[in-house]
């Protein structure tokens, strides 16, 4: 299957009508499957994805359990509002070309879907140019779920940010169909259900009509039972969607509450007392300072200064010292010649003179010196405690600054917090509010679980009304088991169980073959310890380590789960034998560089006869554009008009021109 061509008519983003041609293109001999979409957030890339997904899918592109009216609305919201607002009754459309091999025969197709605003949407068929008018719109369905089955679709067509969401899924909802309908069980399940009604058939022929009866009681039973269990059911599961709704909101909820402070709002009294504490504090402690600022503190200020007058103050004391023993010496100096004569005789006049020229020589030295500050020893005293007392003061002014300032930022974060903390009324309408969800989430929860006893109640009468037909009809085997046709259709139905299980173990064989080698390619060194493990009867596909370990897929990171899933999406399509094209919308929001690398280089040229990548400027930079370059068929650039409030699609890339200059 390869797409030729899409068109689109007022959908979405895309205001008029626009052709895009998706037909890959071929460099001399050499194949180029990408078809490469660039755009900004919010220009219509996640567009193109959907009209793809709706033309071929319909409402199963939207949810599995729709009802109609919800369709509907689901549709009106895809037509384009500028042109609802030029007139109301336009419509939307999409036209979508495919070549496809249908029972072995190569054809063009092409598939219009359109609407309008809550009508009923029209759906045709054109085959190889010619339009099929005997088709109804569910007869064509029909013909494009045969085509592309919903379970495969979607992993086919798929948004990466979504992806991860195949490796988290506890149910395996997705792969178990994808698996099944890939290694054609459901084919056998449907050849062994014919052979079972054949032989049902085959024997009410030769019953009585009591059996007749119960049989056809039976039957009527259980396909009531059926009906009702599937009608629950489907009910149960609308009410599942309403209750995740619930949950989101809830959650919404919450968060705009947390937004809002509302845990610190229950405390807003204690944080009242807390602000007061620290307002005393601070008063405390600024009048701490201002007494401390008010003393010797300013001599702290200016250390050098203090420190040289210290030194010239203490060099005065030492001249005004030796002045004070200079008069002193003299004083005495008479008495000293004389003591020394009457106790020396002739000697005492030379020791007088010795000594006379040693203290003359200290006193000199001093005495031609001036003190440069005349202050007193008591003055000098008081000022060398007041510069001492100033470092001390110092030192208590800085510690006073660190706790104010300690004090101020604890009074500016709760200042805030206080603003920020709303008043009671405000709180409690958001409490009240989110009771009012907590307690319809309830409701609902209690109606879903109500619903699905009804479901499984019926599907347990359905079962009873199986096994009792079980009886019946081997009861009517006894009456024609010489026949040679019943015996023939036995052995089949024998042949073709054991068929089923073989066929199962084989495949399943070699999708853990076909995953281990897509993982190796896809993987960083350090994952290549990761394999997968297929369920033969549930067919769950699990992530085991080395030792055989089953992981927990939510355990990975959102890379890792998104290489899981690209590995099982490579290794499905293998196995299928199909040949449908991938189309990607944001195909490396999550990755790291080395994994977006591996993506890039191993993944995207190989995944498909025909790959279509929706990607951001971010995704498929300018590097990872020249490394997927040899294998771009062509590339689009979707332009987004704020006044028109409308797209456009213009072939080329981002930085597509600059490259070729550059080649």
């Amino acid at each position: 299957m390869i797409f030729k061509q899409l068109i689109l008519e007022n959908f979405r983003v895309f205001h008029g009508t626009e052709h895009i041609d998706l037909t890959p293109r071929k460099a001399g001999v050499y194949h180029q499957p990408v078809v490469l979409f660039g755009g900004l957030n919010g220009a219509g890339k996640t567009s193109i994805l959907t009209a793809i997904r709706l033309a071929l899918l319909g409402k199963r592109a939207v949810s599995d359990v729709i009802s109609k009216k919800d369709y509907q609305a689901y549709l009106a919201e895809q037509i384009n509002k500028t042109a609802i607002g030029c007139d109301a009754a336009s419509s939307a459309k999409i036209t979508l070309a495919f070549t496809y091999t249908h029972h072995g025969v190569h054809k063009q197709y092409e598939i219009t879907r359109s609407w309008q605003s809550h009508s009923d949407e029209h759906l045709t068929l054109s085959v190889n140019g010619e339009p099929d008018s005997t088709l109804t719109t569910e007869q064509v369905q029909a013909f494009l779920h045969e085509v592309v089955p919903p379970g495969i679709g979607d992993l086919f067509f798929f948004d990466g940010e979504k992806i991860a969401e195949l490796a988290e899924d506890d149910t395996g909802r997705y792969l178990k169909e994808a698996v099944q309908r890939l290694l054609g069980i459901d084919i056998l399940n449907r050849l062994s259900n014919d052979l079972d009604i054949y032989l049902k058939d085959k024997g009410s022929k030769t019953a009585d009509k009591d059996t007749l009866n119960k049989i056809k009681v039976a039957e009527s039973e259980k396909h009531e039972a059926k009906k009702l269990s599937h009608k629950f059911r489907s009910e149960a599961d609308a009410l599942s969607t309403d209750i995740i709704d619930l949950k989101k909101e809830i959650k919404r909820q919450e968060l705009l509450i947390q937004e809002n402070d509302g845990v610190w709002a229950k405390d807003k009294d204690a944080a009242h007392a807390r602000l007061n504490d620290l307002l005393a504090k601070k008063q405390d402690l600024q009048a701490e300072l201002k007494s401390e600022v008010n003393g010797n503190y300013p001599l702290a200020l200016a250390p050098t200064a203090m420190q040289a007058l210290l030194s010239q103050l203490q060099a005065d004391q030492k001249i005004k010292q030796a002045k004070a023993f200079s008069n002193e010496l003299t004083s005495h100096l008479d008495g000293l010649r004389q003591r020394l004569q009457s106790t020396l005789d002739k000697q005492g006049e030379a020791a007088y003179n010795e000594m006379q020229r040693y203290f003359g020589q200290i006193i000199n030295d001093m005495a031609l010196q001036t003190p440069k500050l005349d202050i007193t020893d008591a003055d000098f005293a008081l000022l060398e405690a007041q510069i001492a007392d100033g470092g001390i003061a110092k030192a208590n002014v800085d510690k006073l600054n660190k706790k104010l300032t300690d004090v101020q930022a604890e009074l500016d974060q709760l200042s805030v917090r206080i603003e920020r903390a709303p008043d009671a009324d405000t709180l409690r309408e958001l409490y009240q509010s989110l009771r009012q969800l907590e307690k319809e989430r309830d409701t609902v929860s209690r109606e879903y679980i109500g619903l699905m006893l009804k479901a499984k109640a019926h599907k347990q009468t359905e079962l009873d009304c199986a096994k009792r037909l079980e009886k019946l009809y081997a009861g009517l085997k006894n009456n024609h088991s010489a026949d040679k046709a019943t015996l023939r259709v036995e052995q089949s139905q024998s042949a073709l169980a054991e068929f089923k299980e073989e066929l199962i173990k084989l495949r399943v064989t070699q999708l853990e073959q076909l995953f281990i080698d897509a993982y190796r390619k896809l993987a960083r060194k350090e994952d290549l310890k990761f394999s997968a493990k297929i369920d033969v009867k549930t067919f769950d596909v699990n992530l085991v380590d080395s030792a055989g370990v089953t992981i927990n897929r939510k355990s990975l990171s959102a890379g890792e789960k998104q290489i899981f899933a690209f590995a099982i999406l490579e290794a499905l399509g293998k196995l299928s034998g199909r040949v449908l094209p991938v189309v990607v919308d944001t195909p490396l929001g999550r990755l790291d560089s080395i994994h977006r690398g591996k993506l890039v280089r191993n993944y995207f040229p190989e995944a498909s006869e025909q790959v279509i990548l929706l990607s951001t400027d971010t995704e498929v930079d300018e590097d990872f554009y020249q490394a997927l370059a040899p294998n771009i068929s062509h590339a689009f650039e979707i332009e987004f008009n704020q006044q028109t409030r409308s797209s456009t699609v213009k072939e080329g890339y981002f930085w597509q021109d600059k490259i070729q200059e550059a080649v």
